[in-house]
């Protein structure tokens, strides 16, 4: 199984990001791939491939972390890139918190927790909503516009549980499975 730790969004930042997307795919053409809005959501901890048996251990570890943890109001915050905006290969927008540090010190603690279970992954959290997925290169002027459009949208969202999240990649999209839910308070 190919699984990983996350949370979705409201409706709304869903339907803000929807729109962003709209705004730049005739602009961008098929140099970017977006992404689906049913699969966006905020990556804490990817796990990889695990073995099926393995599955419980992650439901176990991120009920013990999100149970720590009040829900988390957020909202948009500007466009980003990995590794840069100048270079993208990925295209995110950012996370703003109600109270700065609060995800990543859920992101710690669900990654103590799912390593006490036994897993092993490379942590490393940046709150943020991967938007698209860039195939060629872009001109610094289209990411200039996006960016300016990113920067005045306005939406938000509660992040009110943490799911174990099974990926399967298909031809065009991975499809996304549910197989648990931790609650935060």
């Amino acid at each position: 199984m190919r699984l990983f730790i996350a949370s979705g969004f409201s409706q709304q930042l869903t339907e803000r990001v929807k729109e962003l997307q709209a705004f730049a795919a005739p602009r961008f053409g098929k140099a970017v791939k977006w992404v689906e809005p049913e699969n966006l959501h905020l990556t804490y901890v990817f796990l990889g491939e695990v073995p099926e048996a393995m599955a419980p251990a992650a439901a176990r570890g991120v009920e013990r972390a999100a149970g720590l943890f009040q829900r988390l109001p957020v909202r948009l915050n500007g466009l980003g890139a990995f590794p840069a905006l100048d270079k993208p290969r990925v295209l995110w927008l950012g996370l703003a918190e109600e109270r700065p540090g609060t995800l990543k010190e859920l992101a710690l603690k669900l990654s103590e927790a799912l390593a006490a279970e036994g897993f092993m992954f490379e942590f490393k959290f940046e709150p943020h909503l991967t938007i698209g997925r860039v195939k060629t290169r872009l001109a610094p002027a289209l990411t200039g516009e996006l960016g300016r459009k990113a920067a005045g949208l306005e939406a938000q969202s509660v992040i009110g549980s943490v799911e174990v999240i099974e990926s399967r990649l298909t031809g065009s999209a991975p499809r996304y499975s549910t197989l648990y839910s931790g609650r935060l308070r």
